[in-house]
């Protein structure tokens, strides 16, 4: 497994007036080409300013669901080295498209760049090849650290991600309990009812509901509706 390594903290916003202090001017034939996707126009807009503010990437393409990414995919330029995807696109899961960028042929190193971090997630776009995690709110410099450790074979893990990086890599089990939390909202959101998801899940229609009242003890909230909100803001419902 290739090394990894988590990086200085970073504080700013990304965007233009993050970009280029102390990088290296490269020409036009040396720059990296990245293809950027992302449900938020305002997030891909600001990747773009920065990343091509420094004078070291080229972004050649964007997309702003898995859709269009798939679609983006299958034509982008034979140079395209990096995909920076969020988890949460519309159609579908980021986990998808990473998947298939690292089946590409020359495969795409793969930074994932999110809002909320989640530990399934994170192992299981590990498993599949990602090579870099940064949270939106770190800024254009964790970007940027990211895109190069990425090139030299390293896993970039953001330090705010926390208890998911500790959850991902050191505890497992507790990723299996948060699949089955996801699964339970994911059912709930879709307005299931205990019997329902009991009849789904193979379990007794009383161990459904202890789980559901356990899982909202958890998340601090009082009502399925609340949970369910609470899941979406958060990024658990991907």
């Amino acid at each position: 497994m290739p090394p990894i390594r988590e990086p200085r903290a970073g504080a700013a916003i990304i965007g233009p007036a993050a970009s280029s202090r102390g990088s290296r001017a490269m020409t036009t034939e040396e720059r990296q080409d990245v293809f950027v996707v992302d449900d938020h126009a305002v997030v891909r807009v600001g990747v773009r300013s920065f990343l091509e503010g420094t004078g070291r990437f080229r972004v050649v393409a964007e997309a702003s669901s898995l859709t269009e990414a798939r679609m983006r995919m299958s034509t982008l330029p034979e140079s395209t080295t990096f995909l920076i995807a969020d988890m949460q696109l519309k159609g579908g899961s980021g986990i998808d498209i990473i998947r298939e960028a690292r089946l590409r042929e020359p495969p795409l190193e793969v930074i994932v760049l999110t809002s909320f971090p989640s530990a399934r997630i994170l192992r299981r776009a590990l498993a599949i090849g990602a090579r870099g995690f940064v949270l939106k709110e770190a800024g254009g410099g964790a970007l940027l650290e990211a895109l190069e450790w990425a090139q030299k074979g390293h896993i970039y893990l953001d330090p705010r991600l926390g208890e998911a990086i500790v959850d991902a890599l050191v505890f497992p089990d507790n990723v299996d309990r948060q699949a089955s939390e996801e699964r339970l909202l994911t059912l709930l959101a879709d307005g299931l009812t205990d019997r329902d998801i009991a009849r789904i899940l193979s379990k007794p229609q009383a161990t459904v509901s202890r789980d559901i009242s356990l899982l909202l003890k958890r998340m601090g909230v009082t009502s399925r509706a609340a949970a369910v909100s609470a899941a979406l803001r958060r990024g658990l419902l991907v």
